[in-house]
């Protein structure tokens, strides 16, 4: 059968539950850790409070592995996937995710980490949805509030599961192949895979009510908004190959974010490495802030992705782009400055070592301070959502001018080579991989579009163990973890 061992990660932990049924096709995807009823459930501020404990726990030290920090480390992680991300010498990622054990081996920390905390944040907004039902309704905007983030927390989750352990939404068919179990509910017990369409179904529905709820709402950068739940839409429907409504959806957040202050970086914010994104910029839209008294230590983000911090993974491994990638940037395009393609840019110690490509864009404080802000959704993602949407649907025009708005901005002295069609479409996508490097979209980018990996000439294959792999090689999808589909002896036999 499939079952499901019970997880303790949570904000509050729930007792065991047992479970019998011994049906080949539920899977039962509820962690042990949650939400905790008697706490939340006695007001809305409560209930409000717990709903801000679930933004926190989105950086973390929960995972117990040090390069994961929450979703700040599963954003990298996936990348390390993809074609865009190499280093020398530090093992932290290499055989998991660069080399793809992780994907193809269902017992691997690497691979539960990733299904165990994702349901554990659909456990847990759940919770809040159903304390919802039974508190005092006495401030309906807050009501709201609380319901539409936790409907948008429940869609991402589920997104991000689909997008790593199901086949790739397969466009003109049915997609009735197999998805994810969704959790509407926090009650115990096994549930049917729903199929990919489904699935999708499911996430939008939840989205499509979000957006309703949180309309006219901007409660701050660490919280769902409107405009990050159209954001989110716009992901989705990109994932379906639904371009209409992604070009659509990623409109409506980009006038919202402009409406809200929001702007695209501009000249020397280029350089802010990041860590301060929502003070130094005005470009993200959702992150997270960790105070310098709430420091997560080397579960932080900037502990494994700076390129300055004094950690064994940094020193042994500045994260590198590929130099194709790099290559297709104009010289006059200021995220140049984001990587060192000789090498020789001074760092902080002789023991640092030097790599061709090294990475620039992300600077921590200071190499002994690794807290630092993380943005999960930066208004640049939508622009280049609704670029590649409307040139994908065939409107080119109408692509290269939102393109165009956008590319300035990052090449000052970028002018349309009125490209269409697919030249189009390569610009853009070009564009992306170099503005999204290391956020965590690359491996999705690639499994969405059906299309192979090919890692650039400063990968050794010795180090990150393959350069090219087909777009329907295993481990696209990867496998559900063993602990989640274990022989449960109540049953009479292992199915």
């Amino acid at each position: 059968m499939k079952y499901m061992k019970h997880i303790k990660t949570g904000l509050a932990m729930l007792g065991i539950i047992a479970f019998t049924s011994c049906s080949s096709d539920y899977l039962e995807t509820t962690p042990t850790g949650s939400v905790s009823e008697v706490t939340i459930s006695t007001s809305l501020e409560n209930i409000y409070m717990a709903l801000n404990g679930i933004h926190k726990e989105m950086v973390s030290q929960e995972s117990g592995r040090q390069a994961f920090g929450g979703e700040p480390g599963f954003m990298g992680a996936r990348d390390c996937e993809g074609d865009d991300v190499t280093w020398v010498t530090n093992t932290w990622l290499k055989t998991s995710h660069l080399g793809w054990e992780a994907n193809l081996n269902e017992v691997a920390t690497d691979n539960v980490l990733f299904w165990r905390v994702y349901y554990q944040w659909i456990l847990n907004a759940n919770k809040v949805l159903e304390s919802l039902e039974i508190v005092e309704n006495d401030d309906p905007e807050l009501f709201d509030q609380i319901k539409g983030e936790a409907l948008c927390i429940r869609a991402w989750a589920h997104f991000n599961v689909l997008q790593l352990y199901a086949q790739r939404y397969v466009p003109g068919s049915g997609n009735t192949h197999d998805g994810i179990p969704y959790r509407t509910n926090s009650a115990g017990g096994e549930l049917a895979r729903s199929t990919v369409e489904e699935t999708y179904r499911l996430i939008n529905a939840d989205l499509d009510e979000a957006i309703k709820l949180l309309a006219g709402m901007s409660p701050g950068v660490t919280h769902y908004s409107e405009k990050v739940a159209y954001g989110l839409r716009a992901r989705t429907a990109l994932a379906m190959h639904d371009y209409a409504n992604a070009a659509n959806y990623a409109g409506k957040a980009i006038a919202l974010a402009l409406e809200d202050g929001n702007a695209l970086m501009e000249g020397d914010q280029f350089m802010c490495g990041f860590v301060n994104i929502t003070s130094d910029t005005k470009e993200a839209m959702y992150a997270a802030r960790t105070p310098d008294d709430k420091t997560v230590y080397f579960y932080s983000f900037y502990a494994n992705w700076a390129w300055n911090f004094n950690a064994t993974a940094i020193r042994q491994g500045v994260k590198s782009i590929n130099a194709d990638t790099y290559d297709t940037m104009s010289e006059t395009d200021i995220r140049r400055a984001w990587w060192d393609p000789t090498g020789e840019m001074d760092v902080p110690a002789s023991n640092f070592v030097k790599n061709p490509y090294q990475n620039r864009k992300f600077t921590a404080r200071s190499t002994s301070n690794a807290v630092g802000e993380v943005a999960f959704m930066r208004l640049a993602e939508l622009y280049l959502i609704q670029a590649e949407a409307l040139a994908r649907s065939g409107q080119d025009a109408a692509a290269q001018d939102v393109f165009t708005k956008f590319q300035v901005t990052r090449d000052p002295s970028y002018v349309s080579k009125g490209n269409t069609g697919d030249a189009l479409i390569e610009e853009i996508m070009n564009s992306r991989r170099v503005e999204l490097w290391a956020e965590g979209f690359r491996f999705y980018d690639l499994k969405r579009l059906n299309q192979p990996i090919k890692r650039g000439r400063n990968f050794d294959i010795a180090f990150c163990t393959f350069v090219e792999r087909e777009a329907d090689h295993p481990g696209w999808v990867w496998e559900i973890p063993r602990a989640e589909t274990a022989y449960n002896p109540l049953c009479k036999k292992n199915h």
